[in-house]
Protein backbone atom coordinates (compact mmCIF):
# COMPACT_ATOMS: atom_id res chain seq x y z
CA UNK A 1 0.00 0.00 0.00
CA UNK A 2 1.22 3.52 -1.25
CA UNK A 3 0.51 6.51 0.82
CA UNK A 4 -1.87 8.82 -0.77
CA UNK A 5 -1.01 12.74 -1.29
CA UNK A 6 -3.71 14.09 1.18
CA UNK A 7 -2.09 18.08 0.67
CA UNK A 8 -4.32 20.58 -0.51
CA UNK A 9 -3.38 22.26 -3.60
CA UNK A 10 -4.82 25.35 -4.97
CA UNK A 11 -4.93 27.02 -7.88
CA UNK A 12 -3.79 30.44 -8.63
CA UNK A 13 -7.82 31.25 -8.65
CA UNK A 14 -8.43 29.51 -5.37
CA UNK A 15 -5.73 31.18 -3.77
CA UNK A 16 -6.89 34.36 -4.61
CA UNK A 17 -10.49 33.62 -4.10
CA UNK A 18 -9.14 32.65 -0.20
CA UNK A 19 -7.22 35.90 -0.14
CA UNK A 20 -10.47 37.93 -0.63
CA UNK A 21 -12.56 36.11 1.52
CA UNK A 22 -9.40 36.53 4.87
CA UNK A 23 -9.61 40.30 3.56
CA UNK A 24 -13.38 40.58 3.54
CA UNK A 25 -13.43 38.71 7.25
CA UNK A 26 -10.56 41.33 8.36
CA UNK A 27 -13.44 43.93 7.01
CA UNK A 28 -16.25 42.63 8.65
CA UNK A 29 -14.25 42.59 11.90
CA UNK A 30 -13.09 45.91 11.80
CA UNK A 31 -16.23 47.86 11.02
CA UNK A 32 -18.19 45.64 13.41
CA UNK A 33 -15.46 47.03 15.86
CA UNK A 34 -16.38 50.64 14.99
CA UNK A 35 -19.64 50.51 15.03
CA UNK A 36 -20.08 48.63 18.28
CA UNK A 37 -17.09 51.62 19.85
CA UNK A 38 -19.67 54.37 18.36
CA UNK A 39 -22.92 52.86 19.45
CA UNK A 40 -21.23 52.31 23.57
CA UNK A 41 -19.90 56.16 22.96
CA UNK A 42 -23.24 56.99 21.83
CA UNK A 43 -25.24 55.32 24.45
CA UNK A 44 -22.90 57.00 27.48
CA UNK A 45 -23.10 60.35 26.11
CA UNK A 46 -26.82 59.89 25.99
CA UNK A 47 -27.20 58.70 29.61
CA UNK A 48 -24.87 61.33 30.54
CA UNK A 49 -26.87 63.62 28.43
CA UNK A 50 -29.84 62.63 30.61
CA UNK A 51 -28.48 62.37 33.92
CA UNK A 52 -27.78 66.34 33.89
CA UNK A 53 -30.63 67.50 32.05
CA UNK A 54 -32.07 70.02 33.97
CA UNK A 55 -35.40 70.92 34.11
CA UNK A 56 -35.63 74.52 35.76
CA UNK A 57 -37.31 73.11 39.43
CA UNK A 58 -34.61 73.51 42.29
CA UNK A 59 -34.70 70.08 44.54
CA UNK A 60 -34.08 68.79 47.44
CA UNK A 61 -33.77 65.13 49.07
CA UNK A 62 -36.65 63.01 50.62
CA UNK A 63 -36.65 59.85 52.06
CA UNK A 64 -40.47 57.55 51.84
CA UNK A 65 -41.35 57.22 54.97
CA UNK A 66 -43.14 53.78 55.74
CA UNK A 67 -46.87 53.83 54.23
CA UNK A 68 -46.35 57.09 52.21
CA UNK A 69 -47.46 57.28 48.49
CA UNK A 70 -46.43 59.83 46.00
CA UNK A 71 -49.60 62.23 47.63
CA UNK A 72 -48.67 62.03 51.00
CA UNK A 73 -45.01 63.18 49.87
CA UNK A 74 -46.09 66.02 48.10
CA UNK A 75 -48.69 66.72 50.68
CA UNK A 76 -46.33 67.13 53.45
CA UNK A 77 -44.42 69.25 51.35
CA UNK A 78 -46.16 72.15 52.43
CA UNK A 79 -45.99 74.26 48.48
CA UNK A 80 -48.74 76.32 47.86
CA UNK A 81 -49.68 74.93 44.99
CA UNK A 82 -52.13 72.18 43.76
CA UNK A 83 -50.97 68.72 45.06
CA UNK A 84 -51.33 67.46 41.70
CA UNK A 85 -49.42 69.63 40.10
CA UNK A 86 -46.16 68.62 42.75
CA UNK A 87 -46.92 65.21 42.38
CA UNK A 88 -46.23 65.72 38.48
CA UNK A 89 -43.00 67.75 39.58
CA UNK A 90 -41.96 64.81 41.58
CA UNK A 91 -42.30 62.49 39.07
CA UNK A 92 -40.40 64.25 36.16
CA UNK A 93 -37.53 65.24 38.57
CA UNK A 94 -37.07 61.45 39.07
CA UNK A 95 -38.00 60.34 36.25
CA UNK A 96 -40.22 57.56 37.44
CA UNK A 97 -42.05 55.29 35.22
CA UNK A 98 -45.01 54.53 37.43
CA UNK A 99 -46.67 56.56 40.48
CA UNK A 100 -45.30 53.48 43.42
CA UNK A 101 -42.93 54.31 45.66
CA UNK A 102 -41.04 52.22 48.15
CA UNK A 103 -40.07 52.75 51.86
CA UNK A 104 -36.71 54.15 52.06
CA UNK A 105 -36.28 55.19 48.63
CA UNK A 106 -34.84 58.88 48.03
CA UNK A 107 -37.01 61.20 46.12
CA UNK A 108 -35.86 64.93 44.55
CA UNK A 109 -38.50 66.44 45.03
CA UNK A 110 -39.57 70.21 44.28
CA UNK A 111 -38.38 73.39 47.38
CA UNK A 112 -41.06 74.90 48.97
Amino acid sequence: MSAQNTELHLTPRGRQAVRLLRTLLVALVVIGGAVLLATQSFSAAAVAESETESIGIDAEAVVVGEGESLWTVASNLGIDRDTRDVVADIVELNHLDTPTVHPGQTLDVPVR
